[in-house]
């Protein structure tokens, strides 16, 4: 797997560490520098491939923080929060952030939001990685799970199919035939019944978790998810 540095600068010690250790669950490499030191001098002598960055901060806001980096980088910036209204993420992407993960989160979801940067922007795709995310809703391929705010829900092998074109997709709309082809297999015959029962099983399946209005149907289109 290619070696990937990621700097973290959160101020709540705790919640450093925690995060340090969910990237070390796939070998990404992390380096916290002290949230009241030269932030700039740091992140220059690093050369971080990502940045996770939070808002409160001692000397200046992580606002600030992300504006003057993107003066001599556009390297990868992921917000993290305790505050969820929209003008702070509006002016989290304005100042030149990438994405915005509010506290209190899941470790799966920090992972998930990660590796789509490293993906997005370096084209990392590591052959185990079984994590997608979409909204705060994390599909594990591997296991045939769905989890939301620490709830999970298993999913048969065409759920877990239809979910993971419908993340792929991030909230466009699948057509009818394309989902039909991602649960067809030599040994199963797949028409457009088939595809509506599988993704009836999807949205109750998603219920259990909270996600039933995720998955957003497209009348004489597909699915689409919100």
């Amino acid at each position: 797997m290619e070696a990937f540095k990621i700097m973290v600068i959160e101020d709540d010690p705790v919640l450093r560490g925690f995060v340090i250790a969910e990237l070390a669950k796939w070998e990404l490499a992390a380096v916290a520098p002290d949230p009241e030191a030269d932030l700039m001098a740091r992140f220059v002598e690093e050369r971080p491939q990502l940045l996770i960055l939070d808002v409160g901060l001692p000397r200046l806001d992580g606002f600030e923080w992300c504006a003057r980096i993107r003066e001599v980088s556009r390297v990868p910036i992921l917000f993290l929060s305790a505050r969820s209204h929209p003008a702070d993420m509006v002016r989290a992407l304005a100042t030149g952030g990438d994405d915005w993960l509010s506290k209190p989160f899941d470790g799966e979801v920090l992972l998930a939001k990660v590796r789509a940067l490293l993906r997005r922007c370096y084209s990392w795709a590591p052959e185990e990685a079984p994590l997608m995310e979409r909204a705060g809703l994390v599909l594990d391929r591997e296991r045939g799970m769905a989890s939301r705010d620490g709830r999970q829900v298993a999913l048969t092998k065409n759920e877990t199919s239809l979910l993971k074109r419908l993340i792929e997709r991030d909230g466009r709309v699948v057509s009818r035939n394309e989902l039909m082809d991602a649960l067809w297999s030599e040994d199963a015959f797949v028409d457009d019944n088939t595809l509506t029962v599988n993704m009836t099983r999807l949205k109750k399946a998603l219920s259990e978790i909270g996600a039933e209005d995720l998955i957003v149907t497209v009348r004489g289109s597909g699915y689409r998810l919100a």
